[in-house]
């Protein structure tokens, strides 16, 4: 979703109230917020608010993205949100299911993985947040500007998932039936002889899409404005 700050944010606020008619368990893999420097940055005040209040009716499960992994324990637990693992299992009627954010599985692009395990390590991640504010949004601000031109200048292929990779994956939790991940916004649905991926889309200013099961209809994707 890449939520940005001080935005008007409608279509993600207007999903919120209608997924309470929907579903009594909402599923969020991550990139939430186009970035995250810290719980107390005080921003997406009234995005957090409205999660808040669905947190309090449903259940809210969340992934982290490689834009929103800074948020911490606590806003989890102060927002009723479940925080997952990345590769989380779940069952959904006889379907096994996993659940991932989906960057690790560019495993191609080199450049990016390497970045993921530094700003991912507990040292970076301290060093970044015992700065002020200010300079955390501009460091933030800046990351996100060098990776647009960074990917400006990689082939389609390097930047979407390595198909070994996911099978890999895929084989390592056996018994799944299907993979869902979001991260590289081409949202599809790839079927295998042993297993299906559903990828998630990305949302436009005024059009969301969302996943969802129901045990009679199976998974399909829709569309929300």
């Amino acid at each position: 979703m890449h939520l940005v700050d001080n935005a008007t944010n409608n279509i993600f606020l207007n999903f919120l109230e209608h997924s309470s008619e929907l579903t009594n368990n909402l599923f969020i893999l991550g990139d939430l917020f186009d970035y995250w420097v810290g719980d107390d940055s005080g921003m997406y005040s009234r995005e957090i608010a409205a999660l808040r209040k669905i947190g309090e009716q449903k259940n809210i499960y969340f992934i982290h993205g490689n834009r929103d992994f800074l948020i911490g324990k606590n806003f989890f637990r102060e927002n009723h949100i479940t925080i997952l693992d990345d590769e989380t299992r779940i069952t959904l009627g006889n379907h096994h299911v996993l659940l991932m954010h989906g960057d690790t599985l560019c495993s191609d692009d080199t450049d990016y993985q390497d970045f993921r395990k530094e700003v991912r390590s507990i040292k970076w991640q301290e060093n970044f947040l015992a700065k002020k504010l200010d300079e955390r949004i501009s460091i933030a601000t800046d990351l996100r500007e060098q990776s647009k031109k960074l990917n400006l200048n990689k082939p389609e292929n390097i930047i979407d998932v390595n198909e070994k990779t996911v099978k890999s994956v895929v084989e390592k939790n056996l018994p799944i039936q299907i993979l869902i991940h979001g991260h590289t916004h081409r949202q599809n649905t790839h079927l295998y002889k042993a297993f299906t991926r559903f990828v998630l889309g990305d949302w436009k200013k005024n059009q969301g899409n969302y996943l969802i099961w129901k045990e009679a209809e199976g998974f399909e994707f829709k569309a929300f404005s």
